[in-house]
């Protein structure tokens, strides 16, 4: 009888101690989620402003500037306000708008590319696209 109770006791210890290592590891795993989702936020900015970034600058062809224009263009069809926000170009937002503007802009012309930045997160708010002289 006294070997039953002190297999008792072990077996309870062992699964005491499983439930503490469980708990804490759900802990720490709540916590690493908390930081990781910090940072998530600057990271998507990141991603979204990256795709813009090799269009940024002086000298710009008017090819790549047609190009920019069209992601842009899609990136506002898509945009719904939770990850993705509509962007302007030269204040223009609409699709119509932005194809209309892209056919102003010749191939064999370099034009400056200019971003100004929203907010806190710092997202990509306007593009201003001007021709050089």
């Amino acid at each position: 009888m006294e070997n039953a109770s002190k297999a008792l006791i072990i077996a309870g210890a062992i699964l005491l101690s499983i439930l503490i290592i469980g708990l804490g590891m759900m802990i720490f795993n709540n916590a690493k989620d908390a930081m990781s989702g910090a940072n998530l936020d600057a990271e998507k900015v990141q991603a979204i402003n990256s795709k813009y970034d090799s269009y940024l600058g002086t000298n710009i062809k008017g090819s790549n500037v047609k190009t920019l224009c069209n992601l842009v263009r899609d990136n506002n069809l898509t945009a719904d306000g939770s990850d993705t926000f509509a962007i302007a170009i030269n204040e223009k937002t609409e699709a119509a708008d932005i194809n209309t503007l892209k056919a102003t802009f010749a191939n064999g012309k370099t034009y400056t590319v200019t971003a100004t930045y929203e907010g806190p997160s710092k997202t990509i708010n306007t593009i201003t696209i001007t021709e050089n002289k």
